[in-house]
């Protein structure tokens, strides 16, 4: 016995876990739940590090309050292993607010005060990469692209310069300046969004949309969509533009704390013009919607996410005043409207990110 426990030991002693295949390691990648069990798996040796390259799918998590930290500490929230992270942030008295997330969850750090420079900050690996300082402008706001909009690595912000014009400020990373386009009138009191290469506005009173081509430096109107809902105002709705996974433009409406979604047919039938067409069913797919825009995710590709659903970080319905900023993490089934509020001990959750350990 002694013998056969001692050929074993050696066994064992001589066995390279380094050498495991490919498709083993993996399908162990795959298995682990945790995003620090993971980065624990690629740390044993070089060739777990190189071969499992690509960070497995997680159900977003929850960004608490979307103010710069001043403990710089991150808090972050995952629902489905109802665990909190406090990740460290670079330290900089330049930050005053995030918004995003940006292309492979990075996140948009800005700053109301002149002289600031604006920056992509991944919240893992602290990684980041910083614009030029951007003129001031009031009412700085990031308004794209989104999570999963094709890798564009574009950043725009807009801000209200005089009463007359509405003025829009992009840049690519690495160029030198930030590029200025000035709008007309038309653009103002407007929900902004920056999809597929294109500026869509939409009319906070009439819910009028227009899109525009934005490139060469200089505005184009391609065409304007009436809203989906006619003979009512949409002054006290609000309205998010997404791309789903398919290249479709959806809007999701929040009217009186009902969504209903519509797709953008661009009419290309002979004699059609633009419209929206409502739906009740987007297929294998879910809409993330928080305080700052959305974006869509696969259901099938993420354990937990649940199909034709919007994930929201909806304010609650009290009475009682609350603050802004006080949102409620809850998923609402597209086609019945049934909605399912979820627990969460962050006290102004106001962000999805999907995280992401890879650099732009």
């Amino acid at each position: 016995m002694e013998m056969e426990m001692e050929a074993m030991n050696e066994g064992e002693e001589e066995r390279d876990w380094a050498c495991l295949p490919t498709d083993v390691l993996n399908h162990i990648a795959e298995c682990l739940t945790e995003i620090s069990d993971f980065v624990r798996f690629r740390a044993v040796c070089h060739a777990w590090h190189t071969t499992t390259t690509e960070l497995p799918p997680y159900f977003p998590w929850i960004l608490d309050s979307r103010q710069y930290p001043p403990d710089q500490n991150l808090t972050f929230y995952s629902l489905p292993l109802n665990k909190t992270y406090t990740i460290p942030a670079p330290r900089s008295l330049d930050k005053e607010y995030l918004q995003g997330p940006y292309s492979h969850g990075y996140l948009a750090t800005l700053s109301q005060r002149t002289n600031r420079p604006i920056s992509l900050l991944n919240p893992l690996t602290n990684h980041e990469i910083y614009f030029p300082v951007c003129p001031p402008v009031y009412n700085q706001q990031w308004i794209g692209p989104r999570q999963n909009q094709r890798g564009e690595h574009v950043v725009l912000s807009y801000g209200r310069l005089c009463s007359k014009s509405h003025t829009l400020f992009f840049c690519h990373p690495g160029h030198k300046n930030w590029h200025k386009l000035r709008l007309g009138s038309a653009y103002k009191n407007c929900r902004h969004f920056y999809l597929k290469g294109m500026l869509y506005s939409v009319k906070r009173r009439t819910g009028v949309m227009k899109v525009t081509n934005i490139t060469n430096g200089t505005a184009t109107l391609a065409y304007a969509v009436p809203p989906p809902f006619e003979g009512d105002s949409t002054e006290n709705s609000e309205d998010y533009l997404v791309e789903d996974s398919l290249g479709d433009i959806l809007r999701v409406s929040d009217r009186k704390y009902w969504f209903h979604v519509y797709r953008l047919d661009v009419g290309n039938k002979k004699g059609s013009s633009p419209c929206w067409v409502k739906v009740s069913d987007i297929g294998n797919q879910a809409i993330f919607i928080d305080v700052h825009g959305a974006f869509v995710l696969r259901a099938g590709e993420l354990s937990g996410i649940k199909k034709n659903s919007i994930y929201h970080l909806k304010k609650p319905r009290w009475e009682t005043p609350i603050p802004i900023s006080y949102y409620r993490p809850k998923r609402i089934d597209i086609d019945t409207y049934k909605s399912e509020p979820f627990p969460c001990p962050l006290k102004y959750p106001s962000n999805w990110i999907l995280p992401n350990l890879h650099h732009l």
